[in-house]
């Protein structure tokens, strides 16, 4: 089987794993792959010291319902805002500070500004010795699984999944130019952001992943392999052949450098023999017999990945979006 099937062979699996998730989109757990994150925006109303009270609030939310993970792009978010209704003193000793806000919760696009879902929560009601202990009592009112926040997170995942599946072009567009300006490692990030309960749109990515993929070990690799000629034609002695091998080895076993660098290999091992009398044996690099396609395929896509460092929440202009 040639490297382009195997590597084929390898996107079909991962597509027969995740299709019947992906047919059913009214289950949480078939959306886990879209992540939400948690951020407060700069314009709020929330005092800076109840601002971490309510980000785990956040994330409290997101997790019982399915959308906490982590994501090369943390594009979608969710936030709160809480308009303060009225704010007493008691006349209790000691007297405490009394709040009532009015939450509301936001999911949308931090790239664009987009607003997907709104919910108004009903006010809730906190009292402490101070202001801000007042106010993270309130917070903590808040029902993380309460039914009209679980409709609000099922409509935002809905307008999430529609993104997707409209600018699927638009990111492999994008994939592909980046890959042009041999920028492969941050062009199959971005397609792994899209999420398996997209079918036709994360199937679209893959394919295009499998190419930018199998462009990028091909330069690669050819590069080793000129690198380990170079180093051989140099120096053809023991420590060339071991310095040419620490190229070669780097070389990646669907690379269609492997035919050259094993050629190589057979004639550094051939010309050492000759010449000092010694056993140079080196082994190319090979997927795992015993491991299933689909897990080498989440390993190689997974290196890929972690070479482009994932963007930071405040990558985006995080000031105010006008949503309220």
């Amino acid at each position: 089987m040639n490297m382009k099937k195997i590597i084929a062979s390898i996107i079909l699996a991962a597509a027969a794993v995740t299709s019947f998730a992906q047919n059913n989109q009214g289950k949480m757990d078939d959306m886990g792959r879209i992540a939400l994150t948690p951020v407060i925006l700069e314009n709020s109303y929330i005092p800076a010291a109840a601002s971490n009270v309510v980000l785990n609030k956040l994330t409290q939310i997101v997790t019982q319902n399915g959308l906490a993970g982590d994501s090369f792009d943390p594009r979608f978010i969710i936030t709160a805002n809480m308009v303060e209704l009225s704010h007493d003193v008691t006349a209790t000793t000691p007297p405490m500070q009394a709040y009532t806000l009015s939450p509301t919760l936001y999911i949308g696009d931090a790239a664009t500004g987009t607003l997907y879902a709104t919910c108004a929560l009903n006010p809730i009601k906190g009292a402490g010795t101070n202001a801000t202990k007042a106010y993270m009592q309130a917070v903590k009112m808040l029902k993380a699984n309460a039914p009209e926040v679980q409709r609000f997170i099922e409509t935002g995942k809905t307008r999430i999944i529609e993104w997707y599946n409209t600018q699927i072009d638009f990111l492999i567009s994008e994939a592909n130019a980046l890959a042009g300006q041999d920028k492969y490692d941050e062009a199959i990030a971005l397609l792994f952001t899209v999420p398996t309960v997209c079918k036709d749109a994360f199937d679209k990515a893959m394919r295009a992943a499998e190419q930018i993929f199998q462009q990028k070990i091909d330069i690669e690799g050819a590069q080793l392999l000129n690198m380990a000629t170079h180093v051989w034609n140099a120096n053809q002695h023991w420590s060339g052949a071991n310095e040419a091998a620490g190229y070669l080895s780097q070389i990646h076993p669907l690379s269609s450098a492997v035919p050259g660098a094993m050629a190589l290999s057979e004639n550094i091992a051939k010309r050492v023999k000759e010449l000092d009398n010694r056993e140079w044996n080196f082994e190319m690099k090979k997927f795992d017999a015993h491991v299933s396609l689909e897990s080498q395929r989440i390993s190689a896509m997974a290196e890929v990945g972690k070479a482009m460092a994932k963007r930071p929440v405040n990558y985006y202009n995080m000031n105010s979006f006008g949503w309220w």
